[in-house]
């Protein structure tokens, strides 16, 4: 009687199943790959409201945005949790993407610049409807050079954003788009 017992494995099947293994864990970096990339996306969305809403509310009684230019002003809000703290990095201010944020005012208005945003974000961004009950505190948007307000005069262009805009709008080139954003 003959008997046939394998063992072991040929290096045919083993550079099988090193091709699966490697496959699945492409797959898995792609996703996780993804996930992260959507995380920075809504956190840079989130940093821009909740940094708008605080100003808006520390700033409130005065409704006079000058200081905003000053040297120490960032070490201020910080202080006074006016900047999310998640945008904190010592005594300067970064958004999620890691591109710095910088702020500046009038004695009517005050501009937030969100710098290095990658396209996805920058399209999301964009796109926010900041308008509530058909009234805005947002009076104008800039990027890439080209200025929205809501009635389109000067030589703007007219707000919202919509979509196809943004996505023409943002740079594909990786953290390269700097949006400034002008409330009142």
């Amino acid at each position: 009687m003959l008997k046939n017992c394998q063992k072991g494995s040929s290096m045919i099947e083993m550079i099988g199943v090193m091709g699966i293994i490697s496959m699945i864990t492409v797959g898995i970096f792609a996703t996780i790959s993804k996930i992260y990339d959507r995380y920075h996306q809504t956190a840079v969305v989130t940093q821009i409201r909740d940094l708008q809403k605080n100003i808006q509310m520390r700033y409130a009684t005065a409704s006079d945005y000058r200081d905003l230019t000053k040297n120490n002003i960032v070490k201020t809000l910080i202080d006074e949790r006016v900047i999310p703290y998640d945008m904190v990095n010592g005594d300067q201010i970064y958004n999620a993407y890691g591109g710095e944020v910088s702020l500046s005012g009038t004695q009517y208005d005050y501009t937030i610049t969100f710098k290095n945003i990658k396209k996805p974000g920058c399209i999301d961004l964009l796109s926010i409807d900041w308008s509530v009950n058909n009234t805005s505190d947002l009076i104008k948007l800039k990027v890439d050079g080209k200025t929205y307000t809501w009635t389109g005069l000067n030589g703007s262009l007219e707000l919202p954003v919509d979509l196809q805009d943004a996505a023409a709008l943002c740079k594909t080139a990786q953290n390269q788009n700097t949006i400034e954003w002008t409330f009142q």
